[in-house]
């Protein structure tokens, strides 16, 4: 079953994909990767910080209807990007 989806995959999303993403991939190609890395996980974390301290929190929660703890956007945007970190530092 795995080697049919992976035939269909490649057959349906391997050419347009590939059209897109091999110039990207050409260019990038030089970089270092641990550079590579080290940047992705500044930006999530730098985001993260920006969101929770540097943001107004009237802003950031506009329009909310109740003012519990659990419905601040500044806490769930954390809690989204962590997995994200986690990932590029599983893979670094």
């Amino acid at each position: 079953m795995q080697e049919y989806l992976e035939a269909f995959c490649k057959a349906v999303f391997y050419p347009p994909l590939h059209k897109f993403f091999e110039p990207i991939n050409k260019l990038l190609a030089p970089i270092y990767q641990p550079w590579a890395t080290i940047i992705a996980i500044a930006f999530f974390v730098g985001t993260m910080l920006w969101v929770g301290f540097v943001l107004k929190e009237s802003y950031v929660n506009m329009g909310r209807p109740t003012k519990a703890w659990y419905t601040d956007l500044r806490i769930w945007t954390v809690i989204s990007m962590l997995p994200h970190v986690f990932v590029y530092f599983y893979f670094y």
